[in-house]
C-alpha cells in the first residue's frame, strides 16, 4: 500500500499528465505527498571558450540563467501547493538546486514508496533541452520503482486492463511484485504479457506470472506472444491494443529479450510508450 508518494515537477507537457496522476493517486491512496523540483546547474559550470573581457559577461548571463530557473521552480511549488490544497492532500515541497539530479532522486527515493516523474525533463526551464539521461543513471540502481509519463502518453478515458510485461527475468519478477504492493490499478483486469520465439515457452511465462499475481488475489488472463520483431514496439502494441491503463515492467536485462539494461527496448518504452509505464529493475 502507497503511504508516500515522490513527484518530479517539471515545465513540459508530459510533466503536467504527470503531475495530475500524482495528485489522482495521491486522494485515491490518502497517501502524502512529495513535490520535487530538481534544478540541474552543470551546465553553468562547463567550460567555455570566451573572448578576451567576456568573462564578466558570463558570470552574469549564468546569474540570470540561475535565478530564472529557480524562480520557474518555485512557480510549480507554488502551483503544486494550491492544487493539494484544494484536494485536501498532505504535501511537502522540495527545491533542490545542487548537485547531480539523479543523486538527488536517490537521496529523497528512500522515504516513498513510488517515484513519479516525466520523461520529458528540462530541470530548470521549458526552454531548455529536453534529457532524460539522469533518468537513466538513477534506475541503475533504483531504491523505489518509477512510474513514468513520456511525451506519447496520453491517459486513456475508459481503460480496459492492465497489461504486465513479464520475460521471467528477476526485473520482471520484481515489477510484478512492485504492482502487487502498490495498489496501482487494482480495479482493472489483468494481463500478463509474455513474447517468445517458442510458442510454449511464451505460454510458460505468461502462466508463471499469471500464477503470482492470482496468488495475491489478483487473477490475469496469460497471454502469449511469438512476435518477432521490435520487443519495443510489441509491447506498446500490445498496451494499445489491449486498452491498457497502465503498462508494468522490468527494466529488461540480456535473458530472453536479448536486450542489455537500456539498449532500445528499455529506451524506447521510456520515449514514446503510450501509456503511463511502471518500471523496476
Amino acid at each position: 500500500m502507497m503511504k508516500k508518494i515522490l513527484l518530479v515537477l517539471d515545465s513540459g507537457d508530459s510533466a503536467q499528465l504527470a503531475r495530475d496522476y500524482a495528485l489522482q493517486l495521491a486522494k485515491q491512496h490518502q497517501s502524502a505527498l512529495t513535490a520535487l523540483a530538481l534544478i540541474d546547474g552543470a551546465p553553468l559550470l562547463e567550460g567555455e571558450a570566451m573572448p578576451p573581457g567576456a568573462f564578466a559577461y558570463r558570470v552574469a548571463r549564468d546569474a540570470s540563467m540561475e535565478q530564472r530557473w529557480l524562480d520557474n521552480a518555485r512557480t510549480l511549488l507554488d502551483s503544486m501547493r494550491a492544487q493539494a490544497g484544494e484536494l485536501d492532500i498532505a504535501l511537502a515541497s522540495v527545491l533542490a538546486e545542487d548537485g547531480h539530479p539523479e543523486d538527488e532522486l536517490a537521496r529523497h527515493a528512500p522515504r516513498h514508496d513510488l517515484l513519479v516523474v516525466s520523461t520529458d525533463s528540462h530541470l530548470g526551464e521549458s526552454e531548455r533541452p529536453h534529457d532524460s539521461r539522469w533518468l537513466e543513471n538513477y534506475l541503475l540502481n533504483p531504491a523505489r520503482p518509477m512510474l513514468l509519463f513520456s511525451a506519447d502518453t496520453v491517459v486513456p478515458e475508459r481503460p480496459r486492463c492492465v497489461v504486465l510485461a513479464y520475460d521471467g527475468s528477476p526485473c520482471a519478477a520484481r515489477a510484478l511484485q512492485q504492482f502487487v504492493f502498490l495498489g496501482l490499478a487494482h480495479d482493472l483486469p489483468r494481463k500478463v504479457i509474455a513474447n517468445h520465439t517458442d510458442p510454449q515457452e511464451a505460454e510458460r511465462l505468461a502462466c508463471e506470472g499469471a500464477a503470482y499475481l492470482a496468488g495475491h488475489g489478483l487473477p490475469a488472463e496469460p497471454v502469449a506472444l511469438t512476435a518477432r520483431g521490435s520487443t519495443s514496439q510489441t509491447l506498446i502494441a500490445a498496451a494499445d491494443s489491449h486498452g491498457a491503463a497502465l503498462l508494468v515492467m522490468g527494466a529488461f536485462g540480456h535473458n530472453s529479450w536479448k536486450e542489455r539494461l537500456f539498449g532500445s527496448t528499455t529506451r524506447t518504452l521510456m520515449k514514446h510508450c503510450h501509456v503511463p509505464l511502471l518500471m523496476f529493475h
